[in-house]
Formats: structure tokens, C-alpha cells, sequence
């Protein structure tokens, strides 16, 4: 009698411990299941007043990608970075002119946009700090294309092509202007022979 009510009691137990199981399962599967923080994309993003625009890719918490800006004395440049949950960070270089310019990010992924900071230096020795925006334009980073910078010919290309412009006015100016009028230069030597007595000319001893 005591071994029936003890397996009725463990029974009942397990029935119940079953049922919870399947509550708990239901409740899960309720819960709507959250996107993963991505930051994979391009976007358009402001270093105060300046406007950029950063193609980025993502390997877990690794950023890598392009940026690039349009507006007067367009450049491109290289990003690398991290995302540490909503946490993103950059660095940001590109030759700006003649100047080479080093940028760092901070900001924070909220949804399709990012808020920060950044701070800029360059091979000149000038420093800035300013605000940092970002919205994603577009997830797909194909699209993306570099800006058309037109590149400068080097110091010694300019040398080269001013030395070359150089010696080419100096062979114009040694070169004589050739006169075919009657002032020139150039005698013909058979109007020469009609004027020479062929008597004072000297005989070749026979041999």
C-alpha cells in the first residue's frame, strides 16, 4: 500500500515537472528573438561640418572598410576598428593634400545609427576635436566607389619636366635661323669654280 502511494506521489511529480518544462518552452518561444548588433555597411557619417562617407566590414568584433570624402580636395583613406557590444571605435587615415591625417572614432551603434566623438591629427602638427554622426545608407557595401582624386606629379617628376623645358629652349636659342635668300651662309662651290684660273692651280707631280 505504502509502495503504490509512493509511486502515485512520483508519478504525480513528474507530471507536474512536465508540465512546468512546457510552460517554461512556451514563454521562450514567445519572446521575440533580438537582431544581432551589426554594423556591416556604408555609411553616411559627419566629422563636424566635414561629410564622409565609410564602407564597413565586420568579422564578429573586427571593423575593417574604406572611406572616402567629396567635397573640395576629395581624399580616400583605410579604417580599421572594433565593436564591443554597442561600443564602436575607429581609426581613420588618408592623405589630405600633401598632409598625411590620422582620425580616431568613438561613438555608440543605436539601431541604423551612430553618435560620438572623433578626434583628427596630421603630419602638419594641427589637432581637432569634434562631434561624430553616422547613419547606415545602404547594408550593402558593393555599391561602394572611391572618390576621383586627382594626384599631383611628384617633385621629381616636376624637375625632370622643368629641366627638359629648359634644354629644349637652350638647343632653340643655339640653333642659327638657316636663310636661303642671297645672305646665306651656305656657298655654293660650283659658282666658286667659275672664277678660278685653272693655270695657278697646282699640277700633281706624275708618279
Amino acid at each position: 500500500m505504502i509502495i503504490t502511494e509512493v509511486c502515485s506521489l512520483i508519478i504525480r511529480n513528474f507530471r507536474l515537472m512536465a508540465i512546468l518544462l512546457l510552460t517554461f518552452s512556451a514563454s521562450i518561444s514567445l519572446v521575440p528573438a533580438q537582431d544581432s548588433i551589426g554594423v556591416q555597411g556604408i555609411w553616411k557619417a559627419t566629422l563636424g561640418e566635414k561629410e564622409i562617407i565609410m564602407a564597413v566590414n565586420q568579422s564578429t568584433e573586427s571593423l575593417f572598410g574604406l572611406a572616402k570624402f567629396e567635397g573640395e580636395n576629395p581624399w580616400n583613406g583605410a579604417l580599421a576598428g572594433s565593436l564591443s557590444s554597442n561600443a564602436v571605435s575607429f581609426s581613420l587615415a588618408a592623405m589630405e593634400g600633401e598632409a598625411l591625417a590620422s582620425i580616431y572614432i568613438s561613438a555608440t551603434l543605436e539601431g541604423d545609427r551612430m553618435l560620438g566623438f572623433f578626434i583628427r591629427s596630421d603630419s602638419n602638427g594641427k589637432a581637432s576635436r569634434g562631434d561624430f554622426t553616422a547613419i547606415m545608407i545602404s547594408p550593402d557595401i558593393s555599391s561602394y566607389t572611391p572618390a576621383a582624386v586627382t594626384t599631383a606629379p611628384s617633385p621629381a617628376v616636376q624637375k625632370e619636366q622643368v629641366s627638359i623645358e629648359q634644354k629644349k629652349e637652350a638647343i632653340s636659342e643655339e640653333e642659327p635661323a638657316v636663310v636661303l635668300e642671297s645672305g646665306s651662309r651656305f656657298k655654293d662651290v660650283t659658282k666658286l669654280a667659275k672664277g678660278i684660273n685653272p693655270d695657278i692651280l697646282p699640277r700633281m707631280a706624275p708618279l
